[in-house]
């Protein structure tokens, strides 16, 4: 027996099976299988943690049979991840449709591949800790709601987005509005270069990201299946279970999800320029409390500069006044006006440098003023 997970490949070829095998050997038991029905068949007999799917086989393609694997109750859960040399949109597109978790393109990858594993793991984990809250949303599906109360929900949905102080209360918005017209969404905020993907689940699904981010250069509105694309510049809504048996209340939807699409696309760009706003008035109180500390520095190191020209100087006459004391000797007299007037020179020669130390300290505070200057200058116009 081992405690290793179970991984399932499934492909015709066997040199992709041997790759795949030996690249997953360390951490988990591996069970191949060369077609679709083979899978089909010992899914009957295992239940492996992933299965990783090719597309194009013979018999039953790839597409065929995660759509079988997801029908059956049995082995719905189970991530299928599809490794694939087809590999554009359509393509994608397809996977995502049949129920795939998510899609790697041939040639594989290592390392990717093991990321996007550990990944799908670590989301299957958390999903089974809230399969109970799930089955209860998904098994709540309402009826259809009259246009005067989905109104009303999108009405409710904008105050809530206008209160939101940054893109975690925006998505908790989104993700509770879309509840109320019983809709399973991801979204995906775009701005600065972040790319921010969550779904009403809770979780950043790789596929999703990676549709989203394709398909927000397809229009405004993409339409598939039971499944909507909306899209603007900084903000895109997937919805992943529209009503396709009824095309009134799929009109009246769209209506509403582009509103409340459009609404957040604004409201991305305003929680920034907020936050930005909020960084420029910190910016601004760090400078000014620095202004104020070279301001005292600049007064406080030109009181001592005075005190140390006014020290040297008192210090020359007085010695001078003291070398006429009447009790020495006339050597004495000679060798103590030897000292004064070495100590003189000294003096003056401190005087001479505390003199260019001023001149120089004067120089570097003008400058430092106009660094100051410039900074205060951008920072009004930013």
């Amino acid at each position: 027996m081992t405690d290793k997970l179970q991984m399932m490949i499934v492909d015709d070829e066997p040199a992709n099976c041997k790759l795949l095998e030996i690249a997953l050997a360390s951490k988990y038991e591996t069970i191949t299988c060369r077609s679709g029905q083979e899978c089909l068949d010992q899914l009957e007999k295992h239940q492996p943690a992933i299965i990783l799917l090719d597309v194009m086989m013979p018999g039953l393609n790839g597409y065929e049979v995660c759509s079988r694997i997801k029908e059956n109750e049995q082995t719905a859960h189970i991530p299928i991840v599809f490794v694939s040399a087809l590999d554009t949109l359509d393509d994608r597109l397809s996977g995502y449709n049949a129920g795939g978790d998510d899609y790697i393109g041939k040639p594989v990858d290592l390392s990717i591949l093991l990321k996007k594993i550990d990944l799908i793991i670590t989301n299957q984990q958390s999903k089974q800790q809230l399969e109970s809250d799930v089955e209860e949303m998904q098994s709540g599906f309402m009826s259809a709601l009259n246009a005067g109360e989905e109104f009303g929900q999108v009405t409710h949905f904008v105050e809530q987005c206008l209160q939101a102080q940054n893109y975690e209360q925006l998505f908790h918005a989104i993700f509770e509005s879309m509840s109320t017209f019983n809709l399973n969404t991801a979204a995906q905020i775009r701005y600065n270069n972040q790319i921010i993907t969550l779904n009403s689940d809770g979780e950043d699904s790789p596929l999703e990201k990676e549709l989203i981010l394709k398909a927000q250069f397809n229009g405004q509105i993409l339409e598939f299946g039971s499944r909507i694309f909306i899209s603007f510049a900084h903000f895109s809504l997937l919805i992943k279970n529209s009503p396709s048996e009824n095309p009134e209340r799929i009109e009246r939807l769209k209506e509403h999800l582009v509103a409340i699409a459009k609404v957040c696309n604004h409201r991305v760009k305003s929680i920034s320029t907020e936050n930005n706003l909020q960084s420029h008035k910190d910016i601004a109180s760090l400078f000014q409390e620095t202004t104020l500390s070279l301001e005292t520095l600049n007064s406080n190191l030109e009181t001592h500069i005075k005190k140390a020209v006014s020290i040297s100087q008192n210090m020359g006459h007085k010695v001078v006044d003291e070398a006429s004391f009447p009790c020495l000797s006339e050597a004495q007299r000679k060798e103590l006006m030897t000292i004064v007037n070495h100590s003189s020179n000294q003096c003056k020669e401190l005087s001479k440098e505390l003199s260019t130390l001023m001149n120089e300290h004067h120089a570097i505070k003008s400058t430092l003023q106009q660094i100051i200057q410039q900074i205060n200058t951008s920072l009004s116009k930013s």
